[in-house]
């Protein structure tokens, strides 16, 4: 799990050192699960989504832990570490149901199967959780907040995972545009509330000659002109730059791809 293990000294920020959710409590809280083949991405969550890796056939096969997975540490460390994670995942006859009908667990897999798996695994905890993947220190990680991380941490930092954070999302403007400022439109309501009061309490005889809340009608009236300003240079200016850094993307892309096949063509 290299992305997350670059930025693991920073996971604090995006979660918790505790287990992850059973599957029946990820439901409980209105968490729809969408599965993902990527274990950067497993136990990621954002707003009512969760990302979840499922279960690969191999960490229940004895021999192939004997014969791949053992001789490896890197390899051992992040198989003990997944199949900790399921553990942690399916706890019950419930947890275990839902596992199935969202395909995280194949269908061939019993519940008494299942939990004699877990009896090994919580018989021998203190060694399986050394051993783990630091990445399990932590259960459940927020996308967002890992998107920040990718973006602004010193060892990941770069032009592409400045754009694309931690996990790529869609790239539609009128998406990114709705996810990141959204938070202006509420922004926006206040300062109007703040401004329609004040206009108010200047056409009040109390408030009309009062010297100092005039000055302070003055100044609230100037920022708010120029933090308009300030808001909508800036979405027009981030607009401009994630414009032409795909088109530059793309143009390069593309030319990767012409040389790709021009080489192909010689070879062939």
């Amino acid at each position: 799990m290299p992305k997350l293990n670059a930025i693991y000294h920073r996971l604090w920020l995006a979660g918790l050192t505790r287990q992850a959710r059973p599957l029946h409590r990820q439901k409980l809280m209105q968490r729809t699960i969408h599965l993902t083949e990527l274990v950067d991405e497993h136990l990621v969550w954002s707003k009512d989504n969760i990302f979840i890796k499922p279960i690969p056939g191999y960490l229940l096969d004895h021999e192939f832990w004997e014969e791949f997975v053992c001789s490896s540490e890197q390899l051992f460390a992040s198989a003990t570490g997944l199949l900790l994670s399921y553990v942690w995942l399916v706890a019950s006859p419930i947890d275990f149901a839902i596992a199935i009908e969202e395909r995280i667990f194949p269908s061939t897999i019993t519940w008494v199967a299942w939990r004699n798996i877990v009896h090994d695994v919580l018989r021998n905890m203190d060694t399986v959780a050394a051993q783990a993947d630091q990445r399990y220190h932590y259960g459940e990680l927020r996308l967002s907040r890992l998107n920040t991380l990718y973006r602004l941490n010193i060892a990941t930092f770069s032009a592409r995972n400045f754009v694309y954070g931690f996990m790529s999302t869609p790239t539609c403007y009128k998406q990114f545009f709705e996810r990141n400022f959204g938070w202006i439109v509420a922004a926006f309501i206040y300062i109007t509330v703040i401004l329609s009061a004040m206009q108010v309490g200047l056409a009040t005889s109390r408030l009309q000659n009062n010297v100092y809340f005039q000055d302070v009608s003055y100044g609230v009236t100037i920022v708010s002109i120029v933090v308009v300003l300030v808001v909508v240079v800036s979405m027009l200016a981030v607009w401009f730059v994630l414009f032409w850094f795909h088109l530059c993307s793309t143009i390069n892309h593309s030319k990767r791809d012409l040389a790709k096949r021009s080489t192909m063509r010689r070879n062939v």
